[in-house]
Parts: C-alpha cells; structure tokens; sequence
C-alpha cells in the first residue's frame, strides 16, 4: 500500500534545504574585498583626475598653440624666431621683438650683428626648457646646433603683452661651458 495519498501533508523539509549560515571567515573576505574594490575603484578615479589636471598644466604652460593655433606661447615665438633666421628673412625675426627692445636695438644694428655672425644663427633646436616663470615672463634656455657644427646656448626672456608673447632680451653662447655671449 501506498502511505502517501495526494492530500497527505508535505514531507517535513530536510535540513540542508534552509539558508546556510554563513561563515565568518567567509564573510569577512567578502567585505574585505568589496572594501578592497571601493578603495581601488576611488584611486582609480583620483588617479586619473590628477593624470588629466597634469597633462592639462602642462600643454597650457609649455605650448598651448598645438590646441589653438591662433595663440602664439614662447616656445612657439622662440621657434618662428630661429626658423625666421634660417630663412634669411631678418627683419619677420626683428618683429618678433618686445617694443622695448626694438626702441634700444634697432633693425640695423640687428642686421649686422646677424649678418656677422651668420653661421652661428643658421641653427636646429636640439632642445627647449623653461628656465623662470612668472605670469607675463619667461625664460627659456634653447640648446642648438648650428650649421657649422658648433653647439650653443641661447637664453630668450620673453614678455606676455596681452594675450601674444615678444622676445624682450636674448643672450647667446657657446655651450661648452665657456663664458662667451653674445647679447643679441
């Protein structure tokens, strides 16, 4: 005979059938590694909000022309200077003077002092480092290489008027740890 008819109560639940306690140990790798996650996801976060600030600061000081053209920063101005000379075309390098220098140096000077001294300024900039800072100044150490083979040093100080950059002072030298400069 058959005990179990269609209405006889359920079978008692056997006891692997309730929830399972959890462990303890268990539990507590659980929240160590959600914890471990939240950590990781907020150093994720900060981590990239400080790569972004830094590649940010670093375009807008060192040469904010690659993402807007029509603003000129030094380094710009210090390379339309140099590849100026190497065109021959003197005076577009002149203007690209502060006010206050062309008042002291004239043109003429200017020219002369290029002319004789040609195969020094005829250069390619090996490198550009920002010597001094401030809000409307800077000054900007050029290592080149001249078409002669010989090494110099260049030191361009530079001047904010408005929102446009001016070559105020420059000084010129070999860059063998020797003492000759030429003021230009």
């Amino acid at each position: 005979m058959n005990d179990s008819s269609p209405f006889s109560p359920p079978a008692p639940a056997p006891e692997w059938d309730s929830p399972p306690v959890p462990d303890p140990r268990e539990e507590a790798t659980r929240l160590a590694h959600e914890s471990s996650l939240r950590r990781l996801t907020r150093l994720l976060v900060a981590g990239c909000a400080l790569f972004t600030l830094t590649i940010w600061l670093f375009v807008r000081l060192e040469n904010p022309s690659r993402l807007f053209p029509f603003v000129q920063g030094p380094a710009h101005v210090v390379r339309q200077h140099l590849e100026a000379l190497n065109r021959g075309e003197f005076r577009e390098a002149y203007l690209l003077f502060s006010q206050h220098y062309r008042d002291e140096v004239s043109f003429e000077l200017y020219h002369e002092l290029i002319v004789t001294h040609s195969a020094m300024f005829r250069t390619r900039i090996i490198s550009v480092s920002n010597q001094e800072t401030s809000a409307d100044r800077v000054v900007l150490g050029t290592r080149l290489l001249s078409s002669n083979g010989e090494r110099y040093l260049a030191r361009f100080t530079l001047v904010r008027t408005g929102d446009r950059w001016w070559i105020d002072d420059l000084r010129w030298g070999a860059d063998s740890g020797r003492r000759n400069v030429i003021a230009v």
